[in-house]
């Protein structure tokens, strides 16, 4: 009776150990994974199939944005359109000046009603248009390195413009964000960033251009976008995907109906023949709107399994037919 016992011991914990170790075999050997039904009754099971499309699809990135104060720049935005005013001022005084003093002296030196003195004089004036001029130009100068270190060459000159956007920005219709990138990241697209509000509304941002300020926390290229919309709160962080300024890959999606989960990973089943199903991992690193983009282990044109997957797991998951249960056999 001891041996009996024995032996039901070590059965029993064998099959504990299979059954744990389950999992870990079908993450390490999926492609022998596979299902075969008779073509009738896979449609009986409603279970349907659509062929995989090539799509391309560019590297992004998670980045935080944060909501600016747009206060310091409309400052500096009538800093430099009052300075470029006064520089454009300047140069048509000393234009003129230098026009009059030109007219002056020619009838002086054709003998007409033209003294030394207003020669002189006109000279004069023409010398002190052209210092003003001069010195509109300095502060002119000044003020575009200055807008151009705080806020980047893009929105410097947008800011000298006077782009009626400034305005939205005045208002509360719009808002500025800066955008930073993981250390050592590409540049951005020109793609529309599609940002997750709070309160679950899906705002879209624009490029504006590079900032020369990096985030006091990530440390990465950090870049400027605008969104029309209101309601965002100056300081708010909000997490976004950026796509990447780069060469996009050609792969196919996996829809997300395609997708189900076993042992912890996404899986999906690909008709290989006519009622026949492999089953294979999906990676999960990029994300799109329909599914997850595959940049290998599918081809364009193979049959993805989009309902119905779960039924051919467990089918998949059934012990062989005959088999007999763990712990069933002879005692003695």
């Amino acid at each position: 009776m001891a041996i009996r016992s024995e032996r039901r011991r070590v059965c029993i914990t064998v099959t504990f150990a299979l059954v744990l170790a389950v999992p870990c075999l079908s993450q390490a050997a999926p492609a022998d994974a596979s299902v075969a039904l008779p073509p009738a009754s896979a449609v009986a099971s409603g279970i349907v199939v659509a062929p995989l499309a090539e799509a391309r699809h560019a590297p992004q990135v998670r980045g935080i944005a944060t909501v600016l104060d747009p206060q310091p720049l409309l400052t500096l935005a009538a800093r430099l359109q009052t300075v470029r005013a006064a520089f454009d001022a300047a140069t048509a005084q000393a234009r003129a000046a230098a026009e009059e003093a030109k007219r002056i002296g020619k009838l002086h030196r054709d003998g007409d009603n033209a003294a030394l003195r207003d020669v002189q004089a006109a000279a004069a004036a023409a010398s002190a248009a052209r210092a003003q001029q001069v010195a509109a130009m300095a502060d002119q100068t000044a003020a575009r390195g200055s807008a151009r270190a705080q806020w980047g060459a893009a929105l410097a000159s947008e800011a000298e413009r006077g782009s009626r956007a400034f305005d939205a920005l005045g208002n509360g219709s719009a808002a500025l964000l800066a955008v930073a990138l993981p250390s050592g990241s590409h540049s951005p697209g020109t793609h529309p960033l599609r940002i997750r509000n709070d309160d679950g509304a899906t705002l879209v941002a624009t490029l504006i251009g590079p900032s020369p300020r990096a985030d006091p926390v990530v440390q990465g290229p950090t870049y400027f976008y605008r969104v029309d919309a209101a309601g965002l709160r100056i300081g708010q962080r909000l997490s976004v995907a950026v796509p990447l300024r780069t060469a996009s890959d050609i792969g196919v999606i996996v829809p997300t109906t395609a997708v189900v989960w076993y042992a912890g990973q996404p899986w999906t089943y690909i008709e290989t023949a006519d009622g026949r199903f492999q089953r294979r991992p999906v990676a999960v690193a990029e994300r799109t709107a329909t599914g997850w983009f595959q940049s290998g282990g599918f081809r364009a044109g193979e049959r993805v399994v989009v309902r119905g997957g779960e039924l051919l797991l467990s089918q998949e998951l059934l012990p062989p037919p005959g088999a007999k249960p763990a712990g069933d056999g002879d005692d003695d």
